[in-house]
């Protein structure tokens, strides 16, 4: 009889645990935080020039939320007030574009500019800090935090093959 539990299902198991470990445990190499960086400055940019789609806004957003998750992990510490700013910021830019009903691009002001760019400069640095476990598990746990609230979730995980 099971007593109500779900019968107990076993974990991955890796055929190299050491090589596993190194990896998990290794910094981010410069190419893999460009890698993820790129489309961010890319968004980042729209943003600035004032054409920036709905996924552009997305894109500097669900990053914004990592860098969050980075920021409660412990590992970078101190960028609280900033990532707080620039995430205003994006919901003031998310509510101006969005009062037609659909989105249009909107431009945005200086403090918002600066916010944002300072946001992305600072997540950049957060990046050149982690291994890529710690990387992985703010990415993992911004997707869930996301989706429980009910909101779209971006890839921010194009590293998946990465370091693996």
């Amino acid at each position: 009889m099971s007593h109500g539990r779900k019968p107990r299902r076993p974990g991955r198991i890796s055929p190299n645990p050491i090589a596993l470990a190194r990896n998990n445990a290794t910094r981010l190499t410069p190419a893999e935080i460009s890698k993820a960086i790129t489309p961010l400055r890319a968004a980042a940019r729209a943003l600035r020039e004032g054409v920036a789609t709905e996924w552009e806004w997305s894109v500097v957003a669900s990053a914004m939320n990592v860098a969050q998750v980075i920021e409660r992990q412990g590992v970078v510490r101190g960028l609280v007030e900033h990532l707080h700013s620039a995430e205003l910021a994006l919901q003031a830019i998310q509510q101006r574009a969005m009062s037609g009903g659909a989105w249009q691009a909107t431009a945005l002001y200086y403090q918002e500019l600066d916010h944002i760019t300072e946001a992305v400069d600072l997540h950049e640095f957060q990046m050149q800090q982690l291994s890529y476990g710690e990387f992985r598990r703010a990415v993992v746990r911004a997707e869930a935090e996301i989706r429980s609230a009910g909101g779209p979730v971006v890839d921010v995980g194009q590293m998946e093959g990465m370091a693996a």
